[in-house]
């Protein structure tokens, strides 16, 4: 849901921006090419970054770079950027939320698997598991979908493109800080007994 909200955040109001400042129709079909395009292309890196890491602590270091794409794409002034369209400043944003995208998306599912198989002990239908979990992701993908594009629609009405991508990179530093100790604290760091 964080992923692809994220992604979905920028479509009502990234192009409006970037043509407020001159760019051309391409350079902006590019910018949302990009994060697209990396979060393919670098997804069976992240599953191998994933057996050799533990999957929370790689699904935590991309929510903190989702974070900091988005306020690199936003211009933030909290950070001292320039509110003006900077183009390798989004674009470089662009490319941390695509590669950031991939850390969390690809150890989410085996990450719920793992965690289910630790924490019950009668048999299951691995099967009927696989089905329900596969589900329930498909089900918040679509949430995620949904709920980008309205809260920036809201966000970027009320405050414009600079400060409501600060709002959202703040609402995603404080899941990052929630996924951190709910999560475990220091020992996300850590191989899970399944994971060993």
């Amino acid at each position: 849901m964080v992923v692809t909200g994220s992604l979905q955040f920028l479509a009502p109001s990234l192009a409006l921006h970037l043509k407020m400042f001159g760019y051309t129709p391409d350079f902006i079909s590019l910018c949302f090419c990009i994060p697209c395009l990396l979060y393919a292309g670098l997804s069976p890196f992240m599953y191998l970054l994933t057996e050799k890491l533990p999957k929370r602590s790689v699904i935590f270091c991309g929510v903190i770079l989702l974070t900091i794409g988005n306020f690199l794409v936003g211009q933030s002034e909290v950070l001292g950027l320039s509110a003006e369209a900077d183009a390798d400043l989004v674009l470089f944003g662009l490319c941390v939320i695509g590669m950031s995208a991939a850390m969390i998306a690809i150890p989410v599912m085996p990450e719920c698997l793992e965690s289910i198989e630790e924490r019950v002990d009668f048999n299951f239908d691995p099967e009927h598991l696989n089905n329900e979990i596969s589900g329930f992701f498909v089900s918040f993908t679509g949430v995620g979908e949904t709920l980008g594009p309205i809260a920036s629609s809201i966000l970027n009405n009320y405050y414009g493109f600079t400060r409501a991508q600060e709002y959202y990179a703040s609402f995603l530093m404080c899941f990052a800080l929630l996924y951190f100790f709910l999560g475990g604290g220091f020992f996300l760091f850590s191989f899970s007994k399944t994971e060993k």
